[in-house]
C-alpha cells in the first residue's frame, strides 16, 4: 500500500483527532474517509448540472436540501 507524509495545520490536526476519537477510528482511517468523499465529491461536481450538498432528512422521509458545498 502506497504511503505519504503529510503535514496538517494545527487546527486541522484538532479537528481531525476530534472527528476521529467521535467515530471511534484512527486518524489515519478518517483521512481514509475524507479521500474517498473527494473522489465522490470531485467525479460528480464534474457532471452538467451536479453540485454536492448537504441534506437533512425530514420526519416524513423527504430530503431538505441545508446547504450547497462549493469550493472543492
Amino acid at each position: 500500500m502506497p504511503s505519504m507524509d503529510l503535514y496538517l495545520s494545527d487546527e486541522i490536526d484538532q479537528a481531525l483527532t476530534n472527528i476521529a476519537e467521535y467515530r471511534g477510528i484512527t486518524k489515519a482511517d478518517a483521512m481514509r474517509k475524507a479521500f474517498a468523499l473527494l473522489v465522490i465529491a470531485d467525479s460528480e461536481a464534474r457532471k452538467p448540472g451536479f453540485s454536492l450538498g448537504i441534506v437533512r432528512e425530514c420526519d416524513d422521509h423527504t430530503l431538505e436540501a441545508v446547504c450547497r458545498v462549493v469550493g472543492l
